[in-house]
This record gives C-alpha cells, structure tokens and sequence, in this order.
C-alpha cells in the first residue's frame, strides 16, 4: 500500500513495505508481552481461543484469510472469466503448465550464478503452477514492458537441464550443429549456423536425396532450434528424412532483413551443392522447407526472393528451382498493426513548431524513440547502472527530435556531417541528424559519427554513457544492435511502388470483374445477387479478437516488430510485403509452390493464415483465366498495360507451347492441390512445443513434415 500512498508504484516500494511488515511483527512477537494490547475485545478473544491447540489455530487463520481473499466468489460477486470456453480442455492445460514456468522463469532470470538460477527457475515455477492466479499476474506485469531477455529467458526454457531431463526425446543417429559458408554471391561474411537431425543409420545420409529445411519460430528474437529439438527429432523418426533447421541471426543484435537473407542463403547453398555440403548424396536433392510463426514468414520470403531472382535474371545468378512444398504452422505474416503512428499523424505532430516549444512535448517525443530503452515497449527513462559522463553539446530542441520519427522528414539532414572521431561506443548517436537515423527512409544510409555516439539519446537528458561498460541485458536496444546496414537497400520494398505493381492491381481487379460477369451471367436472376459479406465495417481482426491469448500478449507482439524492424528500416506497412508477406504481390502468389498451412482456431494469427492461403488460390485462379485469354487471343480486350506477369499474345509456336503447358497444368490441378489449410479447433499459437503437455500436438507434428504429403501435393508440378 505504500506505493500507492506516495503515489508512484514502484518494485522498490513493494520490497520495502514487505521488509517493514515482517520486522514490525517479528519485534512484536519477541519483544511485546504475550498477551495482545488493550483494544476492545482482543483480550477477550485471546481467551477463548486457549482452548484451542496452535496447530488448530494456524489451520483456522489460514482457513479465513483464504475465506476471506475468496469473499466474491462465496457471494456469487465474482468478475466474468474471459478464458471460458476458449479453448479445449488440453490446451488450456497445457497453457497453465507453459504460463506457470514463464512466470518462474522470468522471476528467477536476474539470478546469478546460472546454476542457481536454473535451480529456482524450477521451483518458481513449481509456485506459479500451484498458484496459478499469481502467475498469471507476474506474467502479465513482465508481458506489458518485455526485454530481449525476458523473451528469450521465457521462451528458451526448454533448454534448461532439469527440464531437457524430463522431457523424452527421440533417439537419431545424427544430431549435429554444423556450419554452412555464404554463397559466392552473398554480401554477408557470417557463416550460417544450421543443426543436423538424421534417424536411420548414419551411413543412408549419404544416398539420401530429400530434406526438411526447417526456420523455427520465436518472434524473431529468440529460440533456437535447440528449443525445438524434441520436434525436430520427431519429424527426424517420423519422415526418415533429413532434418535441417536454421539458427538464423536473431533481432535486435541482427536486424531485418538479415534473417531473411540468410534464409535464402542457406537455401542457395543447398541447391548449389545439392546437399553434399551437410553429407548428403549431392546427385539430386529435393526440399521440403517449412516454419512456425516467425520462421513461416522466413519461409515464405525464401520463396518470394526465389521468384524475384528467378523473374529478373542476371548474368550472375542462375535460376533456383523452388521447393517440393511449404508446410507452415500458425505463420506471422501481417505487420501492418493498428498501434503504429501514421505518417499524417507524425505530420500533424511536427506542425506544432509554429506555437513555440510546448510543455511536455519534448518527452512525448522521446517516449516515441522504443529503441533508447531497454524494453521496446517502455515510456519511461531507465535508470542507468554506470556513472555518466558530461559533455558539452547544442541543447536539442524538441522540434528536432521530433523529426528523428518522422517516417518522410521535410527537411533533409546537413550535407556536411561532422568528420568521425575516435568511436566510443556502438550505439546510438545524440545529434538530430542521427536520431534522424534510427527510422531512416528508403534512400538514406546510416551513418555513424563516432565523436557523436554514446547512449540511445535521452531526450531528458544531455549525458553520455559508454554502453561497453554495461551489462548486455542492461543496455538499451539500439547500443545491442551487431550488424550495421550501410543502406537501407531500397529493393526491398521497390516493387510495391513500381509501375509494375500498379498494373498488377489494375490487372488483379479486371481479371476478377470478368470472373464475376462470367459466373453471374449464367446463373438464374436470384443466384446471381451479390452475397452479403462476412461480417460487418466492426469486424475484428483475430489480433484484436484474440488479445487475451496465453502465449502471444498483443504487447509482445508489439515489442517483437520493433526489435525485428531495428534501426535501418522505415518500413511502410500498408505495402512492403518481405516485412508483411500477407501483402505478396498476386504474380508471385500465383507461381508459389504447394503450400500446408496449419493453425490454431483460437490463434490471434489466424487470420494470417486464412487470408494468406485464400490469395494463393486467387491467385491461381486468376492465372489460369489469365493464361485461357492469352492462348484464345483474348487479352488485348484488357489493354496491354493490365498483363499480370509479362504474357503476350503468343507471336510463335514455342511460347504458345509453352503458355498451354502451363495452363494445362493448372488445369490438371485441383485447389488443394495449391492449398491445404488445417484448423484446429479450441487451439492457439505454439502446439507444436507442447507434446509433451498436450498429446494431440504429437499427431500435429507426424502430419507437418510428412514427404508423402508433399509428394501428393506436388503430383502435378
């Protein structure tokens, strides 16, 4: 109660006020007199409670503090449970048992040494599971201002000894951690990490000629696949195929694009060295990539920047042939969250400077910089650890920090920097220009001035930090990031504001108007009446439906996009699909390989999936009226600038062959062909590392990576 008398709560309040309880009745009980003060009936009450035996005594106190902290629910008072018939029974086991050990571990994550702090992560735990109320409040408290390490510590304990000790994992004859090299023609220097899971005898690996590449989930920041290894084993005995899974660099340390990158790099080396690289035959090799959460969408960008190269040919780079299949679980494919500032906003915010410096906006700003804390989500300033060092520099003003956010600043940044002193630290830099920097537009590089850099600015404050000195976990997000960004390499987002997507668009909605005039117009009169849509303007999207889910908090989301987006980017999320591949232009969609994409139906990503596998077939669809127009002649109806992916009106022989080689294979496909989605009902995000708590998720992971599956989607390719 202290803290909420002095009117700021604060961990520190708290820990004081229990210490002040215990002292106060512990001096009570040693140095007052046995008996109870002279207030009102006490005496009497001590009385007639001699009749009793202490132990009956510490049972009825015990009794009615539990009565009385039970009061609403006796009386029929209690609040509504949100959770009710949400989901089924197993699965919500399974969430009390995973949100009891995040809430242990969390607890127990600032305790050194690692020996001790494996120990009472455990026990920890074991409280939370036993109160489960108390867990679910301390996981929330940690949820709603998450640190890179709360979300690794968390989401890492299955590599806990005691944990790893408990949980059965399948016997293979090959688990390896290996390291791959970068493709000739990568821009990267950092060898690729990737673990090895083969079952049969170690000697068929050599004649083996299909292989599971596997990107595994965890927000993008965290998770290896040692955190999945019981899975992976499990595909490894279930398939008897190779089982490859990529630790890929993780956020904040290795920002966007880099795991994406070095996913299609792995992919590259693979079919350039036809698996001999990790020992298989090296003759023929066939690959089955798949994903969960994060890792989908990393899977999914392996496909799109196959296409991308495969569509723009160079003299340097040969074609690469796409997977045999997708299979996908509970994919995160849509950044374009509603908390993101608009740019009209930002506008609207910078406008201001005419009134003159206003109260209070100038940490209103800072506050809007997430990455100069700890915690991607915190408002608040940090205290820092080290002693800061003062250093003379132009007040800033509120005006110019403000123009660091903006995401298409009016003003461009002197064309005379300051020239580059001795470097002393990697993060951040203080000026406006380079605050500018931490959201740079397309076609701005990063620049990092030495003499300038020190803490991740405090807009509060005109201190420098040397972060070196500072414990990792301790140092704001900015000064963690390893891996700089020269350029924001404005390919990546090229595409969505090119002359050739806008023709997709116009193509996409003339292609879908001569469906509907077709269909409609041989249909009677009432069938062809447009359907009522699903839903209405208030639809929620499963984010917002699902906000109360046990594994994936809406805050976490959040923090998960700002630390994967990092410094180099200013992405636009209405259009930039290697950010948010549910966006993927419709002619990359209409050339994807066979996709299996699972889900939870409880899953706040289940949008992702449901949209995501309807614009593949819409896609496809439109490919094939696109290319009967095309052989029938009929294309110039739409105008040559609606072409959907460069098709002429056949001029020879060959490419007319060709046009109805493709078209008859679409033909000869069905739509599951294109698309398996499977939905599990009463379920949400994270199945699959529930086995072990949950015994229908075991059959889930024998369905996911099954070749005779893809062989069966693929029978047509």
């Amino acid at each position: 109660m202290i803290d909420h008398l002095v009117g700021r709560p604060s961990p520190s309040w708290k820990r004081a006020q229990v210490f002040l309880v215990i002292f106060f009745w512990l001096w009570r009980i040693l140095r007052s007199n046995s008996g109870p003060p002279k207030i009102l009936w006490l005496r009497r009450a001590n009385r007639l409670l001699k009749q009793f035996t202490p132990w009956q005594i510490i049972l009825s106190t015990l009794t009615s503090v539990y009565a009385v902290r039970n009061l609403d629910h006796i009386l029929g008072l209690g609040s509504p449970e949100p959770l009710a018939r949400l989901y089924s029974p197993s699965y919500y086991r399974a969430t009390w048992i995973s949100t009891g050990l995040d809430a242990g571990f969390a607890t127990a994550m600032s305790i050194r040494p690692k020996w001790l702090r494996d120990i009472c992560s455990i026990l920890f735990s074991a409280y939370y599971i036993i109160y489960a109320n108390q867990g679910d409040e301390k996981l929330r408290r940690f949820r709603a201002v998450p640190t890179v390490e709360m979300l690794r510590t968390t989401w890492g304990k299955t590599t806990n000894p005691y944990i790893r000790l408990a949980t059965p994992l399948p016997r293979v004859s090959i688990r390896r951690r290996i390291l791959l090299p970068r493709p000739g023609s990568s821009s990267y220097a950092r060898p690729i990490t990737a673990y090895l899971f083969f079952s049969p005898p170690e000697r068929q690996l050599s004649r083996a000629t299909e292989l599971i590449l596997d990107f595994p989930g965890g927000g993008f920041v965290a998770m290896t696949p040692e955190h999945h290894e019981e899975r992976l084993r499990m595909w490894a005995v279930a398939t008897g195929r190779p089982v490859l899974s990529i630790d890929y660099g993780k956020a904040p340390e290795y920002p966007y694009p880099f795991a994406i990158d070095e996913a299609h790099d792995t992919y590259k080396i693979l079919v350039e060295t036809a698996g001999k690289l990790i020992g298989m035959s090296g003759k023929e090799l066939k690959i089955v990539v798949s994903g969960d959460s994060a890792g989908a969408a990393i899977a999914i960008n392996v496909v799109i920047k196959i296409l991308e190269q495969n569509n723009s040919p160079s003299p340097d780079e040969s074609q690469l042939p796409l997977p045999l299949s997708l299979v996908l679980n509970y994919a995160a494919l849509d950044f374009n969250f509603t908390s993101w500032m608009s740019a009209d906003n930002l506008r609207v915010l910078r406008s201001e400077q005419s009134s003159g410096n206003l109260p209070g906006l100038r940490e209103l700003a800072a506050q809007k910089n997430h990455l100069q804390h700890v915690s991607p989500l915190s408002m608040v300033k940090e205290r820092r650890s080290t002693t800061p060092r003062k250093r003379v520099k132009r007040k800033t003003s509120w005006k110019d920090t403000l123009r660091g956010f903006a995401s298409g600043s009016e003003k461009e940044p002197d064309d005379n920097p300051p020239s580059p002193g001795p470097r002393r630290s990697i993060s951040m830099l203080k000026s406006p220009i380079t605050r500018r920097s931490t959201f740079l537009t397309r076609r701005e590089s990063i620049i990092m001035y030495a003499d300038d850099s020190g803490a991740l600015a405090d807009a509060e404050s005109d201190e420098d930090q040397d972060f070196a000195q500072m414990k990792e976990e301790d140092r704001p997000i900015q000064a963690r990031v390893k891996y700089m960004y020269s350029n924001t390499g404005e390919n990546t987002a090229a595409w969505a504001d090119s002359t050739s997507e806008q023709q997709q668009r116009k193509l996409s909605a003339a292609v879908m108007e001569a469906n509907n005039k077709a269909l409609n117009g041989n249909l009677p009169r009432e069938q062809g009446k447009r359907k009522e849509p699903i839903g209405t303007r208030l639809t929620m999207t499963s984010r917002t439906g699902y906000f109360q889910d046990r594994i994936v908090s809406p805050s976490m989301m959040r923090a998960m996009a700002i630390l994967y987006i990092g410094p180099h980017r200013n992405p636009d999320f209405a259009t930039d699909y290697h950010i948010s591949p549910i966006l993927t232009p419709t002619h990359l969609l209409a050339q994807f390989p066979p996709l299996l994409m699972q889900c939870g139906e409880k899953d706040p990503f289940v949008d992702d999936t449901v949209i995501f596998a309807g614009r593949v077939r819409e896609a496809k669809r439109a490919r094939k009226v696109e290319l009967d127009m095309a052989i029938s002649g009929k294309s110039a109806r739409f105008g040559e600038s609606l072409r959907m992916s460069g098709i002429n009106t056949p001029s020879n022989d060959a490419s007319l062959s060709a046009l109805k080689q493709e078209r008859d294979k679409l033909a000869r496909e069905s739509e599951e062909d294109w698309v398996q989605m499977v939905l599990f009902s009463d379920w949400s995000h994270g199945y699959l590392q529930m086995s072990t708590l949950m015994t229908e998720a075991r059959a889930v992971r024998h369905l996911k990576p099954d070749i005779s599956t893809s062989r069966n989607l693929t029978r047509c390719r």
